[in-house]
């Protein structure tokens, strides 16, 4: 998404408020910052949040339907990075690299989890007696 610099003062109070979030998030100051400001203005005047992104989509797309516990934790994973490539902030090579592992990480756990492990002769007998 195409993005202007803008530089402002705040209180100390409101950057260690904005750098906790920000941690807490795993985001940068700056791009907390933006998320917050463009939710404030969007809500103001009504307008929508900006759409995914085409990456984020693509990703959502891939593995978007994962319901095993750690692929769903590696879904999140890649939505991260690919927010942080689509943002352009720091960090977003190794963000891409991070975003392919997770992706491809999230689909092997589903098929995992898909597939029932194979039953071993002892485990027939105790079944079925």
């Amino acid at each position: 998404m195409p993005s202007r610099p803008l530089t402002t003062r705040v209180s100390p109070a409101v950057h260690d408020a904005l750098a906790a979030r920000a941690a807490r998030r795993g985001k940068s100051l700056a791009a907390t910052a933006a998320d917050i400001l463009s939710a404030a203005v969007a809500d103001e005047d009504g307008t929508p949040p900006p759409p995914d992104g085409e990456l984020t989509t693509s990703v959502l797309q891939a593995v978007g339907d994962v319901t095993a516990p750690e692929a769903v934790v590696c879904r999140e994973v890649a939505l991260q990075m690919a927010g942080i490539v689509e943002r352009r902030e720091r960090g977003a090579t190794g963000a891409a690299r991070r975003l392919m592992e997770a992706v491809e990480q999230a689909a092997a756990v589903q098929r995992r989890a898909d597939s029932p492990p194979d039953m071993t002769m002892a485990d027939l007998f105790a079944h079925f007696g």
